[in-house]
């Protein structure tokens, strides 16, 4: 379904996505009312039907942004929202196509409707899937310039990509906050360590020396406080930015406290280069410019690149987890054992506090690796944001949707 939606604010409907909105002026205007909404300079009335296909994206919209953003959310609310993909869509010959059907349906006219049978649900995810089955197929017509064929491969591009791009920003977002937060907790247990100090040393039961170490370490932990506090700002303004929101909207993105747990197990190597060769929106783009042995070879690179460092980073995620901090704990535990029997002084505790605080934050950063470079490996399988997308004069051939392809 093809429907013309257009950038204009209707009385009784929520503002949440009236900018998101712009388009060319429809057919069934006259050109009489065209000159009048010109001189008059008002946009042309929604029909009811474009006024009910607004109504349900801000429903579906609201809805999102009534819960904990998720990060299948955040690319959800990016496809809804962000006026870049009717630019991208008015270009793919899709003005005001219905966002929801895009994020929730695969396109009849591909494989019959159906997803592909080799579809991992572990690293691919449907929303990406659906939106691909419906730009693929203006995307890689053979019709129109050059210039054309070109301008919609990569309009198809960026709206691929900027799925990817929401995930990515709402993991820097979470993990910001939930640096953030530990280090909330950090400040108040070395202030009182600190304050314990201050009153030891009034009474002549610790040095200038050992109190003036517990400040340091609170002044310390209030520094790392506010660095993390500034940047979980900037990550969620770098969030609500890709998502397309701002004012009263963007303030209503509700974010949990920390990452989702590690899988229990990483992703396996095996068959995603068979995968990504067959599937890839890069590679389609490649064999109908006659480039296909090229786009191949690069395809496979970049999946073995991004598997590798996504490997990497599980690896080191649950070392750091599983060990690192564990034995933090211990050794804290064992310090904690000699200060009740008395046989070290607090600020020796304070010091191997902070001995477990870096253990965390090791932690904590290689848990937002492992999650980046996981949204890294969805990308690669997908070939979309590769920047080397070209477009030569020649071209023979075009695309027949079929089984094999699909992207994520």
């Amino acid at each position: 379904m093809m429907v013309r939606v257009f950038s204009v604010a209707v009385c009784g409907i929520h503002s949440i996505g009236a900018l998101a909105f712009i388009s060319i002026v429809s057919g069934c205007v006259s050109d009489s009312a065209n000159v009048r909404n010109e001189i008059t300079n008002q946009p042309p009335p929604l029909t009811t039907e474009q006024v009910a296909l607004f109504e349900r994206r801000t429903q579906r919209e609201e809805e999102l942004l009534s819960s904990e953003m998720t990060a299948e959310a955040a690319a959800e609310i990016a496809l809804l929202h962000h006026p870049a993909v009717e630019r991208a869509l008015e270009t793919l010959g899709m003005s005001g196509f219905d966002r929801l059907e895009l994020a929730h349906v695969i396109n009849p006219n591909f494989n019959g409707g159906r997803p592909p049978a080799t579809i991992d649900t572990r690293i691919e995810r449907s929303l990406s899937v659906n939106v691909m089955t419906w730009v693929i197929i203006p995307a890689l017509a053979i019709s129109g310039t050059l210039e054309e064929r070109a301008a919609r491969v990569q309009a198809a591009d960026e709206i691929g990509a900027l799925l990817f791009a929401a995930r990515h920003a709402w993991v820097n977002a979470v993990a910001t906050r939930q640096s953030q937060r530990y280090f909330e907790d950090v400040v108040v247990a070395t202030e009182v360590g600190r304050e314990i100090m201050e009153s030891m040393l009034q009474v002549g039961n610790t040095s200038e020396r050992e109190m003036l170490r517990a400040q340091a370490l609170y002044a310390d932990a209030v520094t790392n406080l506010t660095t993390m506090q500034l940047a979980a700002a900037l990550a969620r303004e770098r969030l609500v930015q890709t998502l397309g929101l701002w004012g009263e909207t963007a303030e209503q993105v509700q974010l949990p406290d920390r990452l989702p747990d590690l899988p229990l197990a990483p992703i396996p190597a095996d068959g995603l280069e068979v995968r990504a060769v067959a599937q890839r929106f890069d590679v389609h783009v490649g064999r109908l410019e006659g480039l296909a042995g090229e786009a191949g070879v690069n395809a496979r690179a970049d999946i073995r690149t991004a598997w590798l460092a996504y490997r990497g980073a599980y690896d080191l995620a649950r070392h750091s987890q599983n060990a690192i901090v564990p034995l933090a704990e211990r050794a804290l535990e064992e310090r904690l054992k000699l200060y009740n029997g008395m046989l070290i002084g607090v600020l020796d505790l304070v010091v191997d506090a902070t001995e477990r605080i870096n253990a965390v934050t090791v932690s904590l950063d290689a848990q937002r690796d492992f999650w980046l470079a996981e949204v890294d490996l969805q990308r690669a399988m997908s070939g979309v944001g590769v920047s080397a997308l070209t477009f030569q004069a020649g071209a023979q051939g075009g695309y027949a949707p079929g089984a094999a392809y699909h992207v994520h």
